[in-house]
């Protein structure tokens, strides 16, 4: 029998597609660390679905995956971004993996509002991606999965990649816009292959991000939150930043995965939360107008 992998088991689609497939396939699924199989037919795989090297992991071995909404993919205890800004990153670490792994083929289950840059995010690395005939109907979100251990958050915001321009030289370009844009208030140092993020009037670095040499390629650049009086360490994940350009070539999305804030929590909701994403969009736009006044 061939190995097929679920997105997940724990909303709607996923279940019903467990029912249909579990007597011809042999069944595999993405889930939380703490969920149980509750004696079904299927083997869980506990891997992190936005990080590549794990999602590399969970594909070895597959014929086939599957590719749909699941509330797997909504774990974090907050989460910035558009959902679809979300799922592609999913859908480009799931196409990246097929390709490494020589997944026969992705299926996509639409919904009623699926986006057609999602289908082909999921066939952009030589894997066959085809698309369901019939959307599934959206009911609304059935999230039966426990809140994560810890307050940590994610924050994805996906932009058009400036023509001519590199994933590396989008990094490279944030961390001297914020030493630029908020000249005096912040000030970015280079030390090595550390980016220091210091404010005003005081002495410790705010945040301390280190580039991850190992983890980036040519079109991912990741740096780890290894510091900083914003960001409190955790003792099962790295907090890391990340910028990716999608597939497709034309998008690229900035990321920041499994922060947790050195703030009491409903304070970071109403201060450094909205900060955060509003830094993050004000960059994404003077990127793109000095690189349209680059070009003229």
């Amino acid at each position: 029998m061939k190995n097929v992998l679920l997105m997940g088991i724990s909303g709607r689609i996923g279940k019903n597609l467990y029912r249909q497939l579990k007597d011809d396939y042999n069944l595999f699924a993405f889930s939380s660390p703490n969920q149980s199989d509750d004696d079904l037919d299927i083997t869980l795989v506990k891997k992190d679905l936005f990080i590549l090297p794990e999602v590399e992991e969970a594909l070895h071995g597959m014929d086939i995956v599957i590719f749909f909404e699941d509330p797997i993919m909504r774990l974090n205890r907050m989460t910035q971004g558009k959902f679809y800004d979300i799922y592609s990153l999913i859908a480009d670490n799931i196409a990246r993996a097929s390709g490494l792994n020589d997944v026969e083929q992705i299926i996509y289950v639409a919904d009623e509002i699926s986006s057609g840059q999602t289908v082909k995010v999921l066939g952009a690395y030589g894997t066959p991606a085809v698309v369901t005939e019939t959307p599934v109907k959206r009911y609304g979100k059935n999230l039966s999965y426990k809140a994560s251990d810890y307050n940590n958050v994610r924050s994805i915001q996906k932009a058009p990649l400036p023509e001519g321009w590199s994933v590396k030289q989008v990094a490279n370009y944030y961390f001297h816009w914020l030493d630029e844009i908020l000249h005096g208030l912040i000030n970015v140092v280079l030390e090595g292959n550390e980016f220091r993020v210091y404010i005003s009037n005081l002495d410790e670095p705010i945040l301390v991000a280190s580039y991850d040499e190992e983890e980036s390629v040519d079109d991912i650049e990741i740096y780890q939150i290894t510091g900083g009086l914003l960001s409190k360490k955790q003792p099962n994940k790295v907090a890391r930043l990340e910028f990716r350009q999608l597939g497709t070539k034309e998008e690229f999305i900035m990321a920041l995965h499994d922060f947790e804030p050195n703030l009491p929590w409903g304070l970071f909701i109403f201060t450094q939360a909205p900060i955060q994403a509003l830094v993050n969009r004000i960059y994404q736009v003077e990127m793109i107008i000095n690189s349209q006044g680059e070009g003229q």
